[in-house]
């Protein structure tokens, strides 16, 4: 056996998510309040999936083929919603559109 090699454990730190100036609750309050608009943005984003879906629909329906805008767009709209579930749970501190980059 090696008398050299230390047997404690290491006890890691969990990193700070809040490394700026602002106290710890004025930054939760403020994740809050993303929290807050983020919610309302997703349940518009909602209204509006729904609405795609419907036109989507009705594109197939009378034009045999799928509108590719849509599609694309509904691909981005996913990636938007996913991001915003992640966020408000707190799965990440990165905010999606519109501050960041839409599509992204």
């Amino acid at each position: 056996m090696n008398d050299d090699v230390n047997e404690d454990p290491i006890e890691l730190e969990e990193p700070d998510r809040f490394d700026d100036d602002r106290s710890v609750p004025e930054a939760i309050w403020m994740r809050g309040l993303f929290m807050i608009v983020f919610g309302l943005l997703f349940a518009l984003a909602e209204t509006v999936l729904w609405v795609v879906a419907l036109v989507q629909f009705l594109w197939m329906l009378f034009a045999k083929e799928k509108n590719e805008l849509l599609t694309e767009f509904g691909v981005d709209l996913g990636k938007w919603l996913a991001r915003v579930a992640k966020f408000q749970t707190g799965a990440t501190e990165d905010k999606p559109f519109p501050w960041d980059k839409w599509g992204a």
